[in-house]
């Protein structure tokens, strides 16, 4: 069939081009609507603070891992206001995003940075509100410190508060999620503040594209205890140094808050100059338990406490000798060390928690439901995914044995 004319006697070669035209423009509207995901909203705004705005709007843009931005819908209104609470810079909305207008004051100190913080802080909430659920994921929740309780009860509150860069992260796992996300895009430091969370978060929404690489040191740092009675000293233990991780099991007592036994981990560390390998549990000089205990400043333990949770809950590091005598010599109990079949990355991964729960943790010690046994649980079930996601849930130091068997 001939194919009809038009007026203007273009035709067929007409059609053609209007063919390509609509191809190349289904390759152009999504550059520029990525271009201009983030819409400013001007109202109330002056010419200057418009201007400020616009520019923040497209520095924030620019900053932004390509993951993140994926997950935002395809536009996300931005507008600034003065009826904001006291002391909150930013809220999400459906939809949309509502700022303080007052830090469009470049007279303000660090309102540059601010301006930024709050902008990534709620478009991270945008993001897992439209559909990425990041803030609910079982890894997301044991990474940000709500840990699991025993017997598949839920998770409790977050006890991660010492040392925390900012008391607000400590609400919920969203805002956690979201001060977390401020660090991880602007702060090139954060990788090696809390390396676990930044590999989450590069995992799931990408590296930021304007970052400088981070130089982190290598090693982890631990408070040990030391041989003298009561003194203690910083140990930089390098990762690479640890062959092995051990479940360590003390045999029970007559005593009612040993009955059960205790639970340990041991770490196989080579002395250095040794390669790792099976010769560094050879190196019992150098091996280190790591133990959770009620820290108990009375005289004498009190039973009551330590079921009502009086006590605060510690992870402490001990030199093996010391563990040894402990058991074997003063109370006159067995010791088994059990290999955990763990590759390098997840004795990396497990080192790296056990410096977080070291120097951050702040639990409570009870003797059911809280104990050495619930504790190393959920310290391997965070350190190492993949013991997270069989569940070790356990009340007993002979439970956990059981279940890691």
């Amino acid at each position: 069939m001939t194919p009809a004319w038009n007026a203007a006697g273009h035709g067929p070669t007409r059609r053609r081009r209007m063919g390509w035209l609509a191809a190349l423009a289904w390759l152009v509207i999504p550059t520029a609507h990525a271009a201009n995901r983030l819409q400013l909203d001007p109202a109330r705004l002056s010419p200057a603070q418009q201007q400020v705005a616009m520019q923040t709007l497209a520095d924030v843009q620019s900053l932004l891992p390509d993951g993140l931005l994926r997950a935002l819908p395809a536009q996300v209104q931005v507008g600034w206001r003065d009826d904001l609470p006291a002391n909150v810079h930013g809220r999400a909305f459906a939809g949309g995003i509502a700022l303080r207008r007052d830090l469009l004051d470049d007279d303000v100190a660090g309102a540059r940075r601010a301006r930024r913080s709050a902008l990534v802080h709620e478009l991270t909430h945008v993001a897992d509100r439209t559909g990425a659920h990041w803030s609910r994921s079982a890894r997301w929740l044991d990474l940000a410190g709500w840990q699991r309780k025993p017997w598949h009860l839920g998770r409790g509150d977050n006890a991660f508060r010492d040392r925390s860069p900012d008391a607000y992260e400590l609400t919920d796992p969203a805002e956690y999620l979201a001060v977390n996300a401020e660090h991880f895009v602007l702060d090139a430091e954060f990788a090696c503040r809390r390396p676990a969370l930044a590999q989450w978060y590069q995992a799931h929404f990408g590296t930021p594209p304007s970052l400088p690489a981070p130089h982190c040191a290598g090693t982890v740092p631990l408070l040990q205890a030391d041989a003298e009675e009561g003194a203690a000293s910083l140990l930089a233990l390098d990762p690479a140094r640890v062959y092995a991780v051990d479940y360590l099991f003390a045999e029970g007592s007559a005593q009612p808050m040993s009955r059960w036994g205790h639970s340990m981990l041991r770490l196989v560390i080579c002395r250095p100059g040794r390669a790792p390998g099976p010769d560094c549990r050879l190196d019992l000089e150098h091996h280190r338990v790591l133990s959770f205990r009620a820290f108990v400043g009375d005289v004498q333990i009190s039973n009551w406490r330590g079921l009502t949770g009086g006590y605060p809950s510690r992870l402490f590091v001990l030199p093996l000798q010391q563990v040894v005598d402990e058991y074997t010599k003063v109370e006159l109990r067995g010791l088994a060390s059990l290999p955990l079949q763990l590759d390098r990355s997840e004795i990396a991964s497990l080192l790296e928690r056990t410096a977080q729960v070291h120097w951050s943790y702040d639990g409570r010690y009870y003797f059911v439901s809280n104990n050495c046994a619930v504790e190393t649980a959920k310290l391997l079930q965070a350190g190492v995914p993949r013991l997270g996601e069989a569940g070790l849930a356990q009340l007993s130091p002979r439970g956990l044995r059981r279940r890691l068997a």
